[in-house]
């Protein structure tokens, strides 16, 4: 595992939170993802927030939206580098990248396993299986196997002919990232896939309780 530094780890920060507003505000509200479409949106929501008068300071919520606006937009032309910015995976496979990982490729298996579960909402057994025993990942793929698997919308996945509950794939992923140490503790994407872990936990503990 190759040391990470702290301006690269900011980076990847700002792309995860790009990513998290594109897939929880953009995308829910049919946002067409281009630089002038992402602006106006956060322009409207600044306007919204200050109209009538707001008890928070006004430079300070337009330094927080300019900052959301810029993370997306920095974020869709660096998808569009890779291929159509609409493309979830190519979002993603932005997002989780840094700048010198997003030409040199990714593993084969990954792609087409992070491919199918993005547009699909599926997993691969054999691709799984593979991705598990392989020795060849690096942190860009560990990153984009955590992203891909953190902004699914659903509780459950196609594994082969079966489901498999999502909390379980992405702890499994977190369980071989941690073992291979393909990512440093402080990376975002590995602090941000054990809180969603633990999120889905509990959400499936709140849901058996109330039908105890």
């Amino acid at each position: 595992m190759s040391a990470v530094t702290q301006d690269e780890l900011m980076y990847l920060q700002s792309q995860l939170e790009g990513l998290e507003s594109i897939f929880m505000e953009l995308m829910p509200f049919s946002i067409e993802l281009k630089r002038q479409h992402v602006q106006d949106y956060y322009d409207k929501r600044f306007d919204a927030a200050t109209k009538p008068v707001s008890s928070v300071a006004e430079t300070e919520l337009r330094r927080q939206f300019n900052t959301k606006a810029n993370q997306v937009r920095n974020l869709v032309d660096s998808a569009e580098s890779l291929g159509d910015a609409g493309n979830k995976l190519n979002l993603i496979r932005a997002g989780a990248s840094l700048p010198e990982e997003r030409s040199k490729g990714l593993l084969n298996s990954v792609l087409q396993f992070c491919k199918c579960l993005v547009m699909e909402n599926k997993a691969e057994p054999d691709l799984f299986k593979e991705i598990i025993g392989s020795k060849e990942l690096r942190a860009v793929e560990a990153r984009v196997l955590l992203g891909s698997t953190m902004f699914i919308i659903a509780d459950e996945i196609k594994y082969g002919d079966k489901t498999l509950p999502l909390r379980d794939l992405l702890g499994q992923l977190l369980q071989m990232v941690r073992q291979e140490g393909l990512l440093t503790r402080n990376d975002p994407f590995l602090i941000e896939a054990q809180c969603a872990v633990e999120a889905l936990e509990l959400d499936a503990e709140e849901a058996e309780a109330a039908q105890a």
